[in-house]
Parts: C-alpha cells; sequence; structure tokens
C-alpha cells in the first residue's frame, strides 16, 4: 500500500529545519548547565570535606600527643586557611582538586629491640651428636635470643612445721607459729591477692572473668570467694585511704571532680541506681583519694572538708560546688581554664565566626604555652606567679574584653554566646590562678579527670557496683592504685610490701606505710 507524501514547499521544510536546530541548541544548552552544576556541586562537596578534614586535625593537634599539639602562631594559620575553604565554598569556582603525591615517611619504631635485662633466663643447651663431634674442640657459644611467655602459674604452698614434745610429757608439745597471713583463716597468699586486686582495679578484669582465668589452668574460684577477699583487703587498705585524705586536706589545694557509676540496688527489685565516685587530688603529693556516695549532692563535700578547713579548691562550675563555697567563705575557689576551652571548642565545631573562635583559641593556646614553659624550666610557685603576672595576666584581660563584645553580639544561647556566658560568670575563678600567691595552683582540673580515667575504663567491662554497701572497697582500691600510678609505683610492688604490714599492725603503727614512703624507700 503506497502513502502519499504531503506537499512541503520549500518554506516550510526551512522552518522545520529551523525548529530542529533550535531544539537541538537548547537540550545542548540545557546539558552544558547540568554538566556545570554538577562540577560546582563537586568542587563545593571537595571544599567542605577539605574544610572538615583540616576542622578535624585542628581538634587533633589541639587535643592530642604533645609533639602533634599547635602553637598559637600555627593555630592563627590553620583557622586562615579553614577561612579561605569557607570563602572558596560560596564561591565554588569551577576547578577540580588535585592530590599531590607524597613519599611515604618510613616508620618509626621498627627494628629488633633486646629484651629486658631484669627478666629470668632460660638456658637451652643444643649440642652436636658425639659422632659430630667427634675430634672437635668447642671454641666459642653461639646464642640466639628470643622473648617468650608462660602463663600465670598458680602454686600451692605448704608451710611445714615440726612438732616436738617433752619426752617426760611434763609439758605440752610446741611448734612455731604461722607466718602472719594477710586474711586469717582464709587460704589465699598476698601474692594471689595483689593479682587479683591489679587485675580488677588496674587492668579492668571483672572477677567473673578472672573466675574464668583461673578455671581454664584447673583452679576453681568462686565469685563469693573472690569477693570476700577483695573486701578483706579493702578493709586493711582502708587506713592507707584514710592517711591519703589526710595528706591531701594537709597541702591546702585540691582539685575535686566527680564521675556516676552505676549500682544495683536491691530496693529497686535488682534494678541500676546511680551513685558517684566523688574525686580528691592533690597535685603537690601527688595523691588521689576516691570517695562513693550515691548522692551528688554538697554533703559529701561538707564530710571530706572539716569546718575549719582552708586552702584553694578547684573544680568545675557543677552549682554544687557553688552551694557549698557559699557556706565556706575561707575556702578560696579556682576554676578550670580547660573547661571554658571546651565551651570555645564547641563553637569552632559549629563552624561558623571561625576568626572570632581562631582568636579565643589563640590567646588560650598562649597561656597554655606559658604554663609549658614554666613547667619545662621547673619554676619555682613564687617563680610561676611572677611569670604569670608578667606575661598572663596581658593575655586574659584581652580574652576578657572578646568575651565581652561576644556577649553583646552574639545570642545568648549560640555556641559562642554560652562560652562568653561561661566565661564572664566565672572570669574570677578562671583567672584564680594568675593572681599573686597562686603559683601552685593549675591553670586547669585535668589532672583530677585524668585520675578519674581508670574508674571509667573499667566501668566498661564491670558495668556497675554491686551492692550499695560495696561501693566503699572500689573507692578504697582506687584511691591505692591511683596514686601508685601518680608516683610512677608498680602497684604490685606496693601492695605487696604493705599488705603483710598492714597484717601485723596496729593502729598506732601504720606510719611510713603510704605509697609515698614506699616511693622513697626504694629511691634510696
Amino acid at each position: 500500500m503506497n502513502l502519499a507524501l504531503p506537499d512541503v514547499s520549500a518554506e516550510e521544510l526551512a522552518a522545520l529545519r529551523a525548529q530542529v536546530q533550535s531544539l537541538r541548541s537548547e537540550a545542548e544548552r540545557q546539558a552544558r548547565e547540568i554538566r556545570e552544576l554538577e562540577s560546582a556541586v563537586k568542587v563545593e562537596r571537595l571544599a567542605r570535606e577539605r574544610a572538615e578534614a583540616k576542622l578535624k586535625d585542628l581538634l587533633r593537634r589541639l587535643y592530642g600527643p604533645k609533639s602533634e599539639q599547635l602553637s598559637a602562631d600555627q593555630l592563627q594559620l590553620l583557622f586562615e586557611t579553614l577561612r579561605a575553604d569557607e570563602q572558596l565554598r560560596q564561591d565554588a569556582p569551577a576547578a577540580t582538586a588535585v592530590a599531590a603525591k607524597q613519599e611515604k615517611k618510613p616508620r618509626k619504631g621498627g627494628g629488633r629491640r633486646a629484651a629486658p635485662e631484669h627478666l629470668p633466663v632460660e638456658r637451652v643447651e643444643i649440642d652436636l651428636s658425639e659422632a659430630e663431634k667427634a675430634g672437635l674442640v668447642r671454641i666459642r657459644e653461639e646464642i640466639t635470643e628470643e622473648l617468650d611467655y608462660q602463663p600465670s602459674r598458680f602454686i600451692r604452698r605448704h608451710y611445714v612445721r615440726f612438732v616436738y614434745a617433752d619426752p617426760k610429757k611434763q609439758t605440752a608439745p610446741k611448734l612455731p607459729q604461722l607466718p602472719a597471713r594477710v586474711i586469717p583463716q582464709a587460704s589465699v597468699g598476698v601474692g594471689l591477692l595483689v593479682h587479683l586486686l591489679v587485675s580488677k582495679y588496674t587492668d579492668h578484669i571483672p572477677l567473673y572473668r578472672f573466675e574464668q582465668i583461673a578455671a581454664r589452668v584447673g583452679v576453681e574460684l568462686s565469685r563469693q570467694k573472690l569477693c570476700r577477699w577483695v573486701e578483706e583487703a579493702a578493709l586493711l587498705l582502708r587506713t592507707i585511704h584514710d592517711r591519703l585524705r589526710r595528706r591531701i586536706l594537709a597541702d591546702g589545694y585540691v582539685q575535686v571532680d566527680e564521675t556516676p557509676v552505676k549500682v544495683l540496688d536491691p530496693d529497686r527489685g535488682g534494678h541500676a541506681a546511680l551513685a558517684y565516685l566523688w574525686t580528691y587530688l592533690s597535685p603537690l603529693s601527688q595523691a588521689i583519694v576516691f570517695d562513693f556516695d550515691l548522692s551528688r549532692g554538697r554533703g559529701n563535700l561538707r564530710e571530706f572538708f572539716a569546718p575549719e578547713w582552708e586552702g584553694v579548691l578547684q573544680s568545675d562550675g557543677y552549682d554544687a560546688y557553688d552551694r557549698f563555697l557559699r557556706e565556706r567563705p575561707r575556702i578560696i575557689h579556682a576554676g578550670c581554664m580547660a573547661h571554658l576551652r571546651r565551651y570555645v571548642v564547641e563553637a569552632l565545631q559549629a563552624g561558623l565566626k571561625l576568626d572570632i573562635v581562631a582568636r579565643l583559641l589563640g590567646d588560650i593556646a598562649l597561656l597554655y604555652r606559658i604554663e609549658t614553659q614554666a613547667k619545662d624550666q621547673k619554676l619555682s610557685p613564687e617563680e610561676r606567679a611572677l611569670l604569670r603576672q608578667r606575661e598572663s595576666l596581658p593575655i586574659l584581660d584581652r580574652l576578657h574584653k572578646q568575651f565581652v563584645v561576644i556577649s553583646q553580639t552574639e545570642l545568648p544561647k549560640s555556641a559562642l554566646g554560652r562560652a562568653a556566658t561561661y566565661a564572664l560568670n566565672r572570669w574570677q575563678t578562671l583567672t584564680r590562678y594568675a593572681q599573686p600567691g597562686m603559683g601552685h595552683v593549675l591553670i586547669d582540673q585535668n589532672s583530677v579527670e585524668r585520675g578519674i580515667r581508670p574508674t571509667k575504663l573499667g566501668a566498661k567491662n564491670w558495668l556497675y557496683i554491686g551492692h550499695p554497701d560495696a561501693g566503699w572497697r572500689s573507692a578504697v582500691i582506687y584511691s591505692i592504685t591511683g596514686t601508685c600510678k601518680l608516683l610512677k609505683v608498680n602497684p604490685v610492688d606496693y601492695l605487696t610490701w604493705v599488705l603483710p604490714r598492714l597484717a601485723t599492725a596496729t593502729s598506732g603503727q601504720t606510719d611510713g606505710l603510704l605509697p609515698h614512703d614506699y616511693a622513697a624507700a626504694v629511691a634510696a
């Protein structure tokens, strides 16, 4: 079937061709616009990723290892780069990022190291057979060393006492006395008891895991028995805990913090309640004491600090400290610059007003650099106070003016507004460390927060304290192990040294048994 084509004039054909060409041009134009938009989005995404990477690097350098921390000048330079990246994202130029290849740096810390000299040596002799060494003379030894490990060993110790009797039967039989036992009537040696305490409170191994570890080598230790041993050891160590408390108070400068811990409450049908480990640290004596309390109120502060106590108490901005200090006007309150810095970092993470945040963090970094300078030069408290008055006070004045301006220009609930509110409300306590006569006071309370850290690691494993009446045990033993850590004393060595002495001591014979005394005896 043939279809007849309509007659089309030359003019109509030219018009149709022009229409097709116009549609093709429009399609090409729209395709170009799509490609340009995709390119702009890609550039914006790359710029944002670059800025986020630099922000993460900034936080790592601010609070990471000292070898990676930024100076104030580097901090300002990095913020200028971040500002440029922000402008780049707003302008969105059509450009592609090219990553430059970097040479791989050799890894540090590699290579073989000799085993510690204090380890015992097991000698394994490998000799030729008699036939192979026939007619030969030994000229030297070839020694190849390897480091090996043998699982912890449980041993049975038999105290064998010889009994003597009178042949004439005129006196009762005689036998020597047993050595003093750390836990009377308990079949546990001091080595196993120390291993149990350090495993739970330093290595964060819950008792049920300790039970499983012992079972793998054929030793059955019930959790009830392990709990009883821990309690008996804590009863002995309470004397050390009390003496550490008195030593901290005698220094006249105490850092205080508190951390939550879960505890099973029998009154709540087995549900976990929230309790607190109050932490008191003396930077002067390098001593720390934990105190267990079911409340976060100021009652624990009242119990720890006697009514007549005078000195410097350093804390964060928790209102329980403010209420307590209003009751004790003779106590001087020092704030924590690290908490103010965290408020400013929150503003940094919000990503706005980077130039303002850069100036704030740069000045705070300068304050910390002055503290590092004083520490490196081993300045006395008097010399440190003079250095702060000469160099820190002008920076603090500049910071105060910046926070005043921020409080007048930023919304109170914004990140910068919250930082300014915290700073201005607590400016007197935040700058206390730089006042005359305060050279012994630190710029922040990071020391006590580091002391709390082992309890948080432990709580991830043992989850909760089994009963409110058992909380004091953790507080006592954490105080001992925490003080050992501050003094760089091996807790195994100290507990092995002190527990037998406590077992035979009376209340009037416990002088000279603190971790500080053990450290001095070892160093002598």
